[in-house]
């Protein structure tokens, strides 16, 4: 009986402990290079891409690299460019992937797709930001 009880309470104990708050998914959304998408009156439009440099999948490199976009985000009427820098950084740069940032929410770059393989030469690619929306805590 003793075994029995010592048995239903680890059980129990190892649930309660197991269950740490849910994170709730990112759900990106896609921005084409070139194209603008409006997130709760916020407008943003996907420029260019300035570097790309991340190492290709199935590729052993020295530097993991990064990828640099700038986009521009529009709010309220006003204006503005943003560098967001995914990946790696030189010294005397921040990383940055927030590109619109309020008391309510924000909107950040999740990553630059697609991302390079062995095969892929670079060139010809249709590159596409894809962003998110979050709760500003």
């Amino acid at each position: 009986m003793k075994n029995s009880l010592f048995a239903i309470l680890i059980l129990i104990s190892s649930l309660s402990f197991g269950q740490d708050s849910p994170k709730t998914p990112k759900i990106g959304v896609k921005v084409p290079e070139g194209e603008t998408v409006v997130l709760k009156g916020v407008s943003v439009k996907f420029l260019e891409v300035i570097e790309d440099s991340r190492c290709p999948e199935g590729v052993n490199c020295i530097w993991a690299g990064r990828a640099i976009v700038k986009a521009e985000v529009t709010s309220n009427g006003k204006t503005e460019e943003v560098t967001l820098i995914f990946g790696e950084t030189r010294p005397g740069e921040e990383k940055n992937t927030n590109l619109f940032t309020s008391d309510k929410f924000v909107i950040n770059g999740l990553t630059l797709n697609p991302y390079p393989t062995s095969e892929s030469t670079g060139k010809d690619t249709s590159y596409v930001l894809l962003v998110c929306e979050e709760k500003n805590n």
